[in-house]
């Protein structure tokens, strides 16, 4: 009876959880975006991303981590993408500690570069969606 009442308190937890989709790697790092976290905007789709790396990086600020996340404006007919938060982990995979964290509001829009991680996250994000 008790893991019956501990498993339906945590479903709404578990319907809210992130479901990290790969997109992209890159010397030392992966890169994953949240499909889950997709919302339409009047300027395009805010989604989170996740890059999780091997070995330790270190923020603007000089603190290590081992990933970041990042919520992104995704302009499909553009072809841009925005920063306007990001997070940084102790750990890999968005774990542990906050190492910092940083929201952007004055950020322009960046064009996305072909063939790179941020190409192959606008193609899942866009697919199938209109403008």
């Amino acid at each position: 009876m008790r893991k019956l009442i501990l498993l339906l308190l945590s479903a709404p937890l578990l319907a809210n959880a992130a479901q990290w989709a790969k997109v992209g790697s890159l010397a030392g790092a992966d890169s994953y975006i949240d499909k889950a976290s997709t919302i339409k905007t009047d300027k395009g789709y805010k989604v989170w991303s996740l890059v999780s790396y091997a070995a330790p990086q270190a923020t603007p600020d000089g603190t290590s981590y081992l990933s970041a996340k990042a919520l992104h404006l995704y302009a499909c007919a553009e072809r841009t993408t925005t920063l306007l938060t990001k997070v940084y982990y102790g750990e890999a995979m968005g774990k542990g500690a906050v190492a910092e964290s940083f929201k952007y509001e004055k950020f322009d829009p960046e064009d996305i570069v072909p063939d790179s991680v941020e190409d192959d996250a606008l193609q899942v994000i866009c697919r199938g969606k209109k403008p």
